[in-house]
Parts: structure tokens; sequence; C-alpha cells
């Protein structure tokens, strides 16, 4: 065994020393200088490791994969006891000056120097690993539900097609994803490859784009950006449900206001700084924004409304007709009714009426009293009677003499009551203090209409933004074109399979 080896390394050895005796790795490997030498290069993608959209860099890891004809180092395996492969170190050979054009970290070198291999025919393969940081125009219209075509063009840097011409390795025009590793980001949509041959250009030119199509997996930003984006935009329509009274109508908005600042900020910083479109989220946080914005100034006018009174507002004929008459009926609001005690300040002395010019009666009252209050008021005195000093009460009615004397007006004989000076004072002080409940009471009923008019526009405003906002939501979120599409990644690493 121990000889069979060392006579296979002799072999080696011999047949190392035969192929580099003369041999020159700065010469391009061609019989004649008018020839080209053809490589064959692809590309294997192995993993995603990230992509910096603010920076727009996409940094990957790859293998290239090389493939050329060096005349110089063919053999008979015959002369050398059978030997089919020959493993030597990169730096022996001559290699293709292929590097990756939009490089992002300007280091265009491969760092491992893994080596190649040497087959009798003189075929050299070469499959060194790699990592790449490469250019990448990042595309944030639809972002987070975007998707994105990063570029990876290759070539040679000094060789002009005419000395060095690109073919696709094996034929493959797509990118190699047999030992692809998953992204928990990003999906792999499409990897194709596509050979440029610039004829126009003297020398001519010849390189080799792999377009790597890819699209971002929305949980992670749905969970963390749109969902509390979206939560914040319907606490919006919640500001019309607090009551006017309520000091918190303002400070919930400018609360919801500033919280959306913050979600501007922590998007600002994800993004690149482009002017040249707006992002999906970034317009669905501007709309919410505005939203916000306008739902604060309605909650100003609507908290000035609700404490308007009679001192100091007039209130029209036309918001009367809109907001207490119509706009209750169309929002299906309906006023409470009015307290007993209300209803007696609006009796008699108060102007509450009935449509038909009769004072309504309490609904809670009695027959007997409904029908009290329908009989002519022949035994009842006014107020403005009783004034006269020299006012008398009978059971029969009421009569004033001038001369103190009793007038009659029945056949009916009664005892007479006259009014004293202090009984007088207090029929003035009666009126006054019903005049005074008459007065407080318009007072009040005005108030509670600014507040009603109030309480009316903070529901439609209610209805109006929640259909805003749901309308808005629906129309900028679903804009996006792949929001509902799903990628199966097992089924697109089988189509690029390329061994």
């Amino acid at each position: 065994m121990l000889s069979v080896s060392a006579l296979g390394s002799e072999d080696e050895e011999r047949l190392v020393a035969d192929l580099f005796f003369g041999y020159n790795k700065l010469i391009r490997p061609v019989e004649n200088m008018t020839k080209t030498v053809n490589v064959e290069f692809g590309l294997a993608f192995i993993q995603l490791i990230s992509v910096n959209e603010k920076n727009q860099i996409m940094k990957s890891n790859v293998w290239l994969r090389l493939k050329w004809t060096d005349y110089q180092l063919r053999w008979d395996e015959s002369d050398y006891h059978g030997i089919q492969v020959l493993r030597l170190p990169p730096d022996k050979v001559w290699k293709p000056d292929i590097v990756l054009f939009n490089n992002a970290d300007g280091n265009y070198e491969v760092r491992y120097k893994s080596n190649v291999l040497v087959h009798p025919n003189g075929e050299v393969l070469w499959i060194p690993p790699a990592i790449y940081q490469s250019s990448c125009t990042i595309d944030v219209t639809y972002f987070p539900f975007d998707q994105q075509t990063c570029v990876m063009k290759f070539g040679s840097w000094t060789f002009n097609g005419d000395q060095v011409s690109l073919k696709l390795f094996n034929n493959k025009e797509f990118v190699d994803l047999s030992d692809y590793w998953k992204s928990g980001t990003w999906d792999i949509v499409e990897v194709p490859a596509y050979l440029n041959h610039k004829n126009q250009t003297t020398p001519k030119e010849t390189d080799i784009t792999f377009w790597i199509t890819i699209r971002r997996k929305t949980l992670f930003y749905t969970v963390n950006l749109i969902l509390p984006t979206v939560l914040i935009s319907f606490l919006c329509v919640l500001v019309f449900y607090l009551p006017a009274e309520a000091g918190e109508k303002v400070t919930l908005g400018i609360s919801i206001l500033l919280s959306l600042v913050v979600f501007l900020l922590l998007v600002s910083k994800i993004l690149p700084p482009t002017s040249l479109v707006l992002p999906l989220i970034a317009k669905y946080l501007l709309f919410t924004f505005v939203m916000n914005t306008l739902s604060i100034l309605v909650t100003v006018v609507i908290i000035n409304w609700n404490f308007r009174g009679p001192r100091t507002h007039h209130m029209p004929n036309w918001i009367r007709v809109v907001f207490l008459k119509y706009m209750p009926i169309f929002l299906f609001m309906k006023r409470p009714r009015k307290t007993r005690l209300r209803w007696m300040m609006e009796g008699p002395g108060g102007g509450g009426h009935t449509p038909g010019g009769g004072h309504a009666p309490p609904p809670f009252a009695s027959p007997d009293l409904s029908t009290n209050y329908s009989k002519p008021k022949m035994e009842t005195m006014e107020l403005s009677d009783m004034h006269h000093p020299n006012c008398k009460i009978s059971r029969g009615g009421v009569g004033l003499d001038p001369h103190g004397t009793d007038v009659r007006r029945d056949s009916d004989v009664s005892d007479s009551v006259f009014l004293t000076a202090e009984a007088y004072k207090a029929t003035e002080a009666v009126e006054f203090i019903a005049e005074h409940l008459r007065n407080e009471n318009e007072y009040i009923q005005i108030r509670e209409d600014w507040k009603y008019v109030a309480m009316v526009i903070d529901r439609l405003q209610l209805y109006l933004f929640f259909a805003v906002t749901t309308a808005g939501t629906i129309g900028i979120l679903m804009d996006a074109p792949h929001i509902f599409e799903y990628v199966d990644q097992d089924k697109i690493i089988d189509i690029y399979q390329g061994r």
C-alpha cells in the first residue's frame, strides 16, 4: 500500500513538474493570439444575508463557477498511471479577471483562494466561495409589501470580448439554487441569468447579468408596523365618541398625533431618503396624520359649540332646522324627554303649549289632572289682578271696588277676603320668582340646544371619520400588487436546480 501511494505521489509530482515546465501564468492560454478564451461562468446562490434598504446594498453568500480550457495543462493519463484530475493552488495557473461590476464595498477579489481542478484535456474548473455586497436599487413604492430586483453583473475587468468571451455555465440561464438556505426576511421569486454581447462597441464586450428577484415577508412589519398604525388610525374615530364635557378629547387627539410622529420617524430610519416615490406605509401614516389633525380641529369646534349660551351667541334658524330637526333623524338620534320639573316650569306660565294651542299635560299625569287642566279657568286669578291693594277674593269670583265695597259676580253669598299689604308683597315676590324661573328655564333650554347641536355634530363626525378611515385604509394598503400572493420557496428551489 505504501509503495502504491508513493508511486502515485511520484507520478503526480512528475506530472506537475512536466506541466509547469516553461508555463507562464501571465499569458493568456491560447495557441494563437487571435483566438479567444471561452470562459463559462455561473453563480450558485447560497444565502441572502441581508438587504440594507437605507444604503441600497444586498449582501449575499455565493459560489462562483468558472470553467475554461488551458492548452498548456493537457496530459495523457496513461503516462501518469491514470491521473484524471489535478488539484492546484489558483495562483499557479492563469485565471480570467472576472469581477462583480456593481460591487459596493470596494473588494473585488475572492477572499478564499480555493484550489482549481485541472483535467487531462486541459479543462480548468474553479469554484471559489465569496461574500458580495452589491448595489441594489430599492423601490420603496409598496413597502412593506414590496418586491425588489437586485442585479449582479459580472465581466472581465481588462480583457475585451475578442480575448475572453463569457458563456453561461453549462448553458444554464438561471442562478443555481441547489444549496440555497432559506431566508427569514425575503422569498426568492425568480433568478434568471442573461448573457450580454455589446457588438456595437470596439472592442467587443461581454458580461453576464444575474437578476435576483426577491419579495419581502410581511409578517414582521404587519405585526410591528401596519397593525399598530391601523389601530391608531381608528383611535382617531373614538375621539368623537367622548362627550364634549370631557376634557380629554383634545388630549387624546394630540397623544395619537405624537404616536404617529414616532412611527414616521421609525419609517424614515428604515427606508432610503429618496424623493422619487412615496412609500405605501408613508402614504398611510400621512393619511392617518391628516385625519387626526382634522379630528382635532373639528373637536375644537365641537367643544366651542358645546359651551355656547344665549349670553354670547344667537343660534341661527338654519342650525335649528339642520341639527335639531332633520340631522338627528338621519343619525338615528332621539333627544331625551323633558323631566317632570322642567314640564312644570313650562306649564301655564312658562309657555309650554301643545300644537293645538293648549297646555300640554305631563306624560305621567293622571286622567283627572288632564281633565282639570282642560277646564276653563273660571276660578283662577292672575297675579296681575292681585296687585291692587283692595283686591278681594270670594268663592264666587273676584271683584275690585275702588271704594272698598264688595262687588259680586254671581248671586252666591260667600265670605270675602281682602288682600293685606303683606299679602300683596307676597304675590309680587311669587311673580318675581316665577319670572326668574321662567328665564332660567329658557336659558337652560338654549344651553341644552347648543349642547345637543354639538352632540349631533359629534355623532356625524364619528360616522364620517369612520367611513373615510375605513375606505382610506383599504384603498391604500390594498394597493400593493403582491399583498395576497404566496411564494412557495421549495417549488422555486426545485425549478432552479443547476446540478
